[in-house]
């Protein structure tokens, strides 16, 4: 089965699109799995209460529309359990050892997310430290308004034009994986042996990243629609092993 979801929803200050697509195959021939891919772009000009919830420029709120903090662009996953033929019970020398396998994978793709880079201090004369967003160089660097040389005219107060959120972490990926066997005992009486990985390549996933400009600037990476990519502050779980076992009886 295959389905396809479109939503719209908005408020006239945020907005959610997405498209959902599902591929599904039920456990037949000693196979099943799941696959979906979502496409989706939240809006908004200010995404949560954890975020300052304070403009740049309070007399300019449409310059704070812009992706939201949790905006993710792309998701897939992919999950899947695979066991071995009953009928190599009675089989040859490798099938035998192999009856009773069951093999489960599961595998994320998904776009980063997006943050605000700022540039503390108080360059909109607004009597706050922690709203101001970097100016942008002709050359792609950032800058802070009207301290920093070569960044806009230096004439106080000025806001940054560097957009909202215009940082972005970078992608997520990590293969899950699940190995059992079932050994049995007579009719009744079987034992399964399991073994589990997680993030089986232990890639670094960035879970967030450094906000202020300089380190954006030290870091030096864009991607190709010229958002900002900056040092990682933290990321999540390593390769992580899990065993155990379950009697059935």
């Amino acid at each position: 089965p295959y389905s396809d979801v479109n939503a719209q929803v908005s408020d006239g200050k945020s907005s959610y699109n997405a498209l959902n697509l599902e591929v599904k195959k039920r456990f037949s021939q000693n196979v099943q799995f799941y696959a979906t891919y979502t496409w989706s772009h939240a809006i908004d000009d200010s995404s949560d209460l954890q975020t300052l919830l304070k403009p740049q420029d309070n007399t300019n709120f449409r310059a704070e529309r812009a992706n939201s903090l949790f905006d993710q662009r792309h998701r897939f996953v992919f999950s899947g359990v695979f066991t071995s033929p009953d009928r190599w019970r009675n089989g040859n020398g490798f099938q035998k050892f192999l009856h009773g396998f069951t093999v489960a994978p599961l595998i994320e793709y998904s776009s980063g997310r997006p943050f605000n880079i700022i540039a503390p201090g108080d360059a909109n004369g607004d009597f706050q430290s922690t709203n101001e967003r970097p100016t942008v160089r002709t050359d792609g660097t950032l800058c802070q308004t009207a301290v920093d040389a070569n960044c806009l005219t230096g004439i106080f107060p000025s806001n940054g034009n560097l957009g909202r959120n215009m940082g972005i972490t970078h992608p997520y990926f990590s293969l899950d994986m699940r190995l059992s066997r079932k050994i049995r005992f007579g009719e009744r009486l079987s034992l399964d042996l399991i073994a589990e990985v997680f993030n089986l390549f232990n890639r670094v996933n960035e879970a967030s990243a450094n906000p202020f400009y300089t380190t954006v600037n030290s870091f030096g990476e864009r991607d190709s629609s010229g958002r900002y990519f900056s040092q990682p502050t933290s990321a999540f779980d390593p390769r992580q092993f899990q065993f155990g076992f379950k009697l059935n009886f």
